[in-house]
This record gives C-alpha cells, sequence and structure tokens, in this order.
C-alpha cells in the first residue's frame, strides 16, 4: 500500500485552527449584519409628529390597566351624536404614537387625510387625545417611541 501526500500532525492542527478562526470571523459578522437589519426595519419615520418611531419593540406601550381599561376610558370621553341622514359609522381604525414619557401624541385615521375625517371619526380622535394613561415602549431598557394601530368597535346600543 502506498500513501501520497502526508500531512504531519503538526500543521492538520494549523489548518484546523485556521478554519476554526475564519468560520468564527464569518459568523460574528453575519449575526451583526442580521441584528442592523432587524433593527433598521422596525424604525420608521413618522411625519405627523416629526420623530423617528418603533413600530414594534420588546416591552410594547400599554394602556394602564389594559385593554377593559382602554375601552372603558375611551367610552367615558366619546360623545357624538349623529345627524339625521349621516351614515353611522361603528368602527375607527386608529393610529398614535406613545413618546418617551408615556404621552400618546400624533392621533390619526389610519390612512386617511385630517380633510376626509367624519364628525364621527373626528370625535374618535378628540377622545382618544384624552388618554395619556399608558406605560412607554421600551427598546435595550431603553425609552423609545412606538407607533400603534388600533381598531376601536363603537357599540351605540
Amino acid at each position: 500500500m502506498k500513501t501520497i501526500g502526508l500531512i504531519p500532525l503538526v500543521h492538520l492542527l494549523a489548518i484546523s485552527r485556521y478554519s476554526l478562526f475564519t468560520i468564527v470571523v464569518f459568523s460574528v459578522f453575519s449575526c451583526y449584519s442580521v441584528k442592523s437589519q432587524q433593527t433598521n426595519d422596525a424604525i420608521q419615520y413618522d411625519n405627523l409628529t416629526k420623530k423617528y418611531v418603533y413600530t414594534f419593540v420588546e416591552q410594547m406601550p400599554n394602556y394602564k390597566g389594559g385593554d377593559s381599561a382602554f375601552m372603558k376610558d375611551f367610552i367615558n370621553r366619546f360623545h357624538y351624536r349623529f345627524q339625521q341622514n349621516e351614515d353611522i359609522q361603528t368602527k375607527l381604525r386608529v393610529q398614535f404614537v406613545i413618546n418617551t414619557k408615556g404621552q400618546l401624541i400624533g392621533a390619526r385615521i389610519y390612512n386617511k387625510e385630517t380633510s376626509e375625517l367624519t364628525g364621527f371619526e373626528k370625535a374618535g380622535l378628540k377622545a382618544l387625545e384624552l388618554m395619556q394613561n399608558w406605560d412607554v415602549g421600551k427598546q435595550s431598557n431603553k425609552n423609545v417611541n412606538v407607533i400603534l394601530t388600533r381598531t376601536i368597535n363603537v357599540d351605540f346600543r
């Protein structure tokens, strides 16, 4: 039996260490670039508030007392009477920013210009702007601005 090209054990270890080093360096840079892409996708500029806002964070902002307290407070603040020939609406799709101090700012109807708003929608936004009882959103233990979208169903019975 004839062997061709024997490599001493010392050289094999050197090759293995080099290969291992290359793999580790490649892995570190791969993870770093994925993390920066994820972070950049979660941040956008909000034209209404003129702030950079997160769309999703590790700890999302919450209304103090939860969703039931949110709906109770909204109902207590929402006042509107439909006009005689007006179409009755029961849904509001709202969007707003909870800033780093826990304040609700930049309330709007999702995908609708201010000039297109109905009286019902204006009353909904007015009630929403009075609701300032929020826990702040956090990313990496840092308070951040977070934009939220919610659908509110109003029952007039």
